[in-house]
């Protein structure tokens, strides 16, 4: 028999949390170097908040084109 997890989706939720927190960290760093050097780090926030944003999507298209209903059975 398997055993139920108290939180459905533990790891997802986990995930996208992980992903805004690291973005949002990230957008906060970026700025202050735009503020203390005047260098443009778009091209750095670009890459970091791609590869984030990548895991998400990810994660998304895995869940969005599985065949497997919300209950967990098969079609």
């Amino acid at each position: 028999m398997k055993k139920k997890n108290k939180i459905p989706h533990l790891f997802g939720k986990v995930m996208v949390v992980w992903c805004v927190l690291c973005g949002t960290i990230f957008s906060f760093l970026a700025m202050r170097i735009l503020s203390r050097t005047g260098n443009d780090p778009a091209a750095l926030l670009g890459v970091v908040l791609a590869f984030f944003g990548g895991e998400l999507a990810l994660m998304f298209g895995r869940d969005a084109l599985s065949n497997k209903k919300e209950d967990g059975k098969d079609d």
